[in-house]
């Protein structure tokens, strides 16, 4: 069974150190490399902490990311890691591999009138 949340380190105080991060870093990393301006929901880590204390609490690890990019291009970015296809820099949603990957699935958010809505 895994670990809960705030077993695995994603506790108050790590919610208390990542609002703080994304009140300084409070664009996605990932939209804003493409042009795009989405407000960063989420801080994660670039390369996969598993289980390192030291790698988890390494701010020069840690990038603001939207949902969308949290979900749909850091997988994608991870799996290929993992499959030894791309080095750790690459995880960083504003390097080229990244950036290829969101350009190829971003989607902008269509208004009611049937056009993109500005910043996404």
């Amino acid at each position: 069974m895994r670990p809960t949340a705030a077993q695995r380190g994603y506790d108050g105080r790590w919610q208390a150190v990542t609002a703080a991060y994304k009140d300084e870093h409070p664009w996605c990393l990932g939209c804003q490399a493409i042009g795009v301006r989405r407000l960063a929901e989420v801080v994660d880590h670039v390369v996969p902490h598993g289980g390192d204390s030291a790698l988890f609490w390494n701010e020069g690890n840690w990038q603001s990311v939207c949902r969308w990019c949290h979900g749909s291009v850091k997988p994608v970015l991870e799996r290929r890691w993992r499959a030894g296809k791309l080095k750790d820099v690459a995880l960083r949603l504003d390097s080229p591999q990244a950036k290829a990957l969101t350009r190829a699935h971003h989607r902008p958010a269509i208004g009611a009138d049937g056009y993109p809505i500005p910043g996404t």
